[in-house]
């Protein structure tokens, strides 16, 4: 039996078109059927709220949701490393009730996709999911996920064991809310003979990669010169290998090797060089995901995504994990932008955490924006009672907040 809903609300935002005011959603069995103004006797009236796309988080770790605030210190970055080693190894509950809490935190705060690093296939779990619009109280479960298995190994003993694994992950029946690719960890962690086997195991299952890089000076300073703060943590946890990385190497390499995939996502992408993000803007399969409390939390120079956007580059945002921000909310990222960076159109940040995300996790033909034949994932956002006419200045409101989601979980 065909299910039928209709929205109204003070203002929509379908992303690859104007604001409408006063707008209407016309949905048919978790389809967009269409959007537009005027009036419907049909039409269930939200009020003084916006519906927009609901947003997308290309990049967190659900498995850390159980983490109650930022683990400190900050700096220096191996100290926090330790701190997020010595909490996985004393958590009281289990990382499958992790990834479900996180799971039900990003689905309340408006994100109905999320780019999610998982460590073991237990993590790839699934759960029900009801949402109901009575009195904006949402009752959710999950959220759908793009999972990238992690691959870990600097000694190259250890690749034939992880290729094995990350194999094993893209060939596994995972939940049909769920997509899979690999997340090579980071330069630091991975010897460059296991990247690029995984590389080619992504480009044998047309499988998309995530990988951190350019995250921190001290990643930099070991592609470089073998040296720094991060070999010793890695001599601390026994597994450097002195000669795993040649010396004078840099991002720039590593970008070369893992352009051959389909699709990639460089995670932070804090210390770009200018050849690089040249390299980035010629590759329009390759994203940069911000993370951006995430950034302000270890004191990074400003960060380059402003830059990336006026040369063409992919840019989407993430919460990274709870582990380095105090929430996993999406919507609270693009306040914070709003409040750092004034300068940019609202409707830029939207997109950003839309349409833009959608692309980078290559779900775009489905979710993203609120037009005709996409998937009914939609978030409601509150909106201050004062008037005005610029709609996208309205939308963010620094109290404004999310009040609802609307998933489809069908593709």
């Amino acid at each position: 039996m065909s299910i039928q809903i209709t929205l109204r609300a003070r203002w929509v935002f379908p992303v690859e078109a104007p604001p409408v005011e006063n707008g209407i959603v016309e949905i048919s069995d978790d389809r967009i059927v269409a959007v537009h103004g005027g009036t419907d006797p049909r039409a269930r009236d939200l009020g003084n709220v916006a519906i927009i796309p609901a947003l997308i988080n290309c990049h967190t770790h659900l498995e850390l949701s159980d983490v109650g605030q930022p683990l400190e210190p900050p700096l220096p970055f191996p100290a926090w490393i330790r701190r997020l080693v010595a909490h996985r190894r004393a958590r009281t509950i289990t990382a499958e009730q992790a990834v479900k809490l996180g799971r039900r935190e990003c689905l309340r705060s408006g994100s109905a996709w999320v780019g999610d690093i998982v460590q073991e296939e237990r993590c790839a779990v699934d759960v029900g999911r009801r949402v109901d619009f009575g009195e904006f109280e949402d009752v959710v479960h999950g959220t759908n996920r793009v999972m990238f298995r992690e691959v870990l190994g600097l000694r190259s003993d250890q690749l034939d064991a992880q290729i094995r694994i990350a194999r094993r992950f893209l060939e596994s029946n995972t939940p049909p809310s769920t997509r899979v690719g690999l997340s090579p960890h980071a330069p630091y962690s991975v010897h460059p003979d296991l990247i690029r086997a995984v590389v080619n195991l992504a480009i044998e299952f047309a499988a998309p990669l995530a990988i951190h890089l350019a995250e921190t000076p001290a990643e930099l300073e070991l592609l470089r010169d073998g040296t720094g703060e991060l070999v010793e943590m890695l001599q601390q946890f026994g597994v450097w290998s002195p000669d795993a990385i040649p010396r004078g190497s840099r991002p720039f390499d590593y970008l070369c090797d893992l352009a051959a995939v389909s699709r990639l996502l460089v995670i932070h992408g804090n210390y770009l060089d200018r050849e690089e993000l040249d390299f980035l803007a010629a590759c329009p399969h390759i994203h940069v995901v911000y993370c951006p409390r995430t950034h302000a939390y270890f004191q990074h120079e400003p960060h380059p995504w402003r830059d990336m956007l006026s040369r063409g580059i992919g840019v989407a945002l993430g919460t990274d994990s709870r582990a380095s921000n105090p929430d996993l909310s999406l919507w609270n990222e693009l306040l914070f932008l709003n409040r750092r960076h004034p300068d940019v159109p609202p409707a830029t940040l939207l997109h950003l955490g839309t349409l833009a995300a959608a692309t980078a996790l290559g779900v775009n033909d489905i979710t993203g924006s609120l037009v005709s034949g996409k998937l009914a994932d939609l978030a409601v956002i509150s909106l201050p009672a004062i008037g005005g006419t610029d709609a996208a200045a309205l939308l963010f409101d620094p109290g404004n907040r999310v009040v609802s989601t609307m998933v489809s979980g069908e593709w």
